[in-house]
């Protein structure tokens, strides 16, 4: 088996473990295989790793699903110091008194010790993993002392990647400006732009850009030449990108042909 194989092997499993669920024409895209390939790399995770092979998808066991006590935790734990650097860099583009967006990636949960520094917030997300983090790591206190008011929108509940989204998401989200949005996605493409693999992180995001004055893209060194099935944003939609590690040549001139201001930490 050669490295390539090996590697987007390696990448998908990691994704079952992340998302509990996969799906072949999702990952063709983003690898940018024939689905006929997809299809054996999941027949032999399923009889290597014990993934469960469906009709069209790849899922972890349904035991697994409950096996950990919060499954978001894992995803938090990839690329782990990067997203901490990375998020303290994001918080230095934050004015006191800013109204800010917080969207459902494992990156952005980083950003909330951050903000204890600040004053006059209003925090603004859709995530799940932000709302325990605040709960039940104590930063109400630190917040009220701050005169932060942080406010997290209902909505239809997409449990695997712990966010909101749907019809009332979208009324809600959309009654609010943002000085500034702070997002993620699973893949970055110079033709294509960002995109997500999953239709419910996508369909969120897609409302608040229109009620943003700054775009701050929030990516580990992990996304970078990726493509996957659900464009979130085009280059020309983006104002700043944070990454962590060394960014390769061809992407610096990418981005300062296109005026982005980008960060690496």
């Amino acid at each position: 088996m050669n490295s390539k194989v090996e590697n987007r092997r390696r990448e998908i499993s990691r994704l079952v473990k992340e998302k509990y669920e996969v799906t072949v024409t999702d990952m063709a895209a983003l690898f940018g295989v024939t689905m006929e390939t997809i299809r054996g790399d999941f027949d032999y995770l399923a009889e290597q790793e014990g993934f469960v092979r469906g009709h069209g998808n790849l899922t972890r066991p349904e035991k697994a699903k409950y096996k950990e006590h919060y499954l978001f935790h894992e995803r938090q734990l990839l690329q782990k110091e990067e997203k901490k650097q990375i998020c303290k860099k994001a918080a230095e583009l934050i004015t006191d008194g800013d109204s800010i967006y917080l969207d459902s990636g494992s990156t952005v949960t980083y950003l909330l010790p951050e903000l204890t520094e600040k004053k006059g917030l209003t925090v603004v997300t859709n995530s799940i993993a932000c709302l325990f983090c605040y709960i039940m790591e104590g930063y109400q206190e630190a917040f009220k002392e701050q005169g932060h008011r942080f406010l997290f929108l209902g909505g239809e509940v997409e449990p695997n990647i712990r966010m909101t989204y749907g019809t009332f998401f979208e009324q809600c989200v959309t009654e609010i400006s943002y000085d500034r949005v702070f997002f993620s996605a699973d893949a970055l493409d110079m033709d294509f732009g960002c995109s997500n693999v999953d239709y419910q992180a996508y369909s969120a995001i897609k409302p608040v850009f229109r009620q943003v004055r700054n775009r701050i893209l929030l990516a580990d060194s992990s996304k970078f030449n990726r493509k996957a099935a659900y464009r979130v944003a085009g280059w020309k939609e983006i104002d700043c990108l944070i990454t962590a590690g060394e960014l390769k040549d061809d992407w610096k001139l990418f981005l300062e042909n296109r005026r982005i201001p980008h960060y690496q930490v």
